[in-house]
């Protein structure tokens, strides 16, 4: 047991300093290949296992996910669903799916040098950050602290994620849990930069000691998310050339989306008081992106769907896709990510750029949705065309 103790702290170790910041250039066109080459064809090679229309056409059709054996068999995923013992499920199927990426973003990682390395750890960043909240916010519905770890996004596991567990929501819990473990992990500036806003200092004492729920540890996450996304957009502006010019298109829509998402969600929540829409919902917007800042500022008076819309009107793109939502009968949020997966598309259109890994590790998110949704519609038995077939195709 002792060895095995002195093995994992050594395994944290080495992941703890494989997490380094590096801000030199990605380099040319002339000299990107130089360090970067291979990873970019990997990355290329890689783009050609997505599922293509005709194969979620196929998946559409089984009668049952045991059928996704036989779907799978022709494709890169022909070894996701083999030696599975028992009956299948929709999340067996999506976590092999997921599981088969993390493989490949990892073995990416792992030889990925200077910026490039940087840049890959900023992509996880958002999944460990998924990873924390999952955990509080499990533990504070009591449950079962060995189980927890085993339903954590692996593409979110950091050195120490276990300590975690030592979160007990009483007094000063969450700020304790940043004292002794989140500091130590990478995203440790995030929370370090939370805690010491105003927003937090300011507050009296009695306030910040209470016990902590599932919307107050849902509202954390975000603002956490919201500054590990101008870090993640500041350091991209950095490193200049294309790198800079395809990935600032892309975290300004991502900028956007999540303010959209973030409005919606909010309507039916104290954020949308008239009191809080200044002050906790504001926080939640990211500094950057086509909606900042003006829009940004008029959604203090943003009440409902309607006056969103009408913000909206005055931003041509994301208005057209407002108005095709509504036309088509859709959700806003599934066009937005149709949209997004058109963006991540043309990333690949440009070479020797960093973009092309990020937008491999989106369309692998909507691939997983995608799975997951053609899956669940089988498992309900709701195969009805109109609901079966809304997946986004990605390639």
């Amino acid at each position: 047991m002792a060895n095995r103790q002195d093995q994992d702290e050594k395994r944290d170790y080495y992941e703890e300093q494989s997490f380094v910041t590096a801000l030199t250039s990605s380099g040319s066109l002339m000299s990107f290949n130089i360090e970067h080459g291979y990873l970019e064809a990997i990355i290329r090679g890689f783009r050609s296992g997505f599922f293509k229309e005709f194969e979620y056409r196929q998946l559409c059709q089984c009668e049952s996910l045991e059928d996704f054996k036989l779907c799978f068999g022709d494709t890169d995923f022909a070894s996701c669903l083999q030696n599975i013992e028992g009956t299948l499920t929709t999340e067996i199927v999506v976590d092999r799916v997921w599981d088969k990426f993390v493989e490949e973003f990892d073995y990416i990682r792992s030889q990925a040098v200077g910026s490039l390395g940087t840049f890959l750890n900023y992509i996880q960043y958002e999944y460990m950050i998924t990873n924390i909240s999952f955990l509080i916010v499990s533990l504070i519905k009591k449950g079962q602290p060995e189980v927890l770890l085993s339903k954590c996004d692996p593409m979110g596991a950091f050195p120490r994620m276990k300590s975690i567990l030592t979160f007990e929501n009483s007094e000063d819990g969450l700020h304790e849990l940043y004292r002794t473990v989140l500091v130590d992990t990478p995203i440790a500036p995030y929370f370090e930069e939370f805690f010491t806003t105003d927003r937090v200092v300011d507050r009296p004492f009695e306030e910040l000691q209470r016990v902590y729920g599932e919307r107050e540890i849902s509202i954390i996450t975000n603002t956490i998310k919201k500054l590990w996304l101008e870090d993640f957009y500041a350091f991209c502006m950095s490193l200049g050339g294309m790198t800079a010019d395809v990935m600032g298109e892309l975290l300004s829509f991502e900028a956007d989306r999540r303010a959209i998402s973030i409005m919606i969600n909010s309507f039916d929540t104290p954020l949308n008081d008239p009191f809080r829409r200044d002050s906790e919902r504001r926080e939640l917007f990211c500094s950057f992106g086509a909606l900042y800042p003006e829009a940004i500022e008029n959604f203090s008076k943003v009440g409902d769907m309607i006056q969103l819309g009408q913000v909206l009107s005055n931003y041509g793109n994301v208005y057209k896709l407002w108005q095709k939502a509504e036309i088509d009968g859709k959700d806003i949020e599934d066009v937005l990510y149709e949209y997004e997966v058109r963006l991540n598309r043309l990333a690949f259109e440009q070479q020797s750029h960093y973009a092309c890994f990020w937008a491999y590790t989106k369309l692998k998110e909507q691939e997983k949705r995608n799975i997951f949704w053609i899956a669940e519609c089988i498992s309900q038995d709701m195969k009805d065309p109109n609901t079966i077939n809304r997946w986004i195709k990605t390639f």
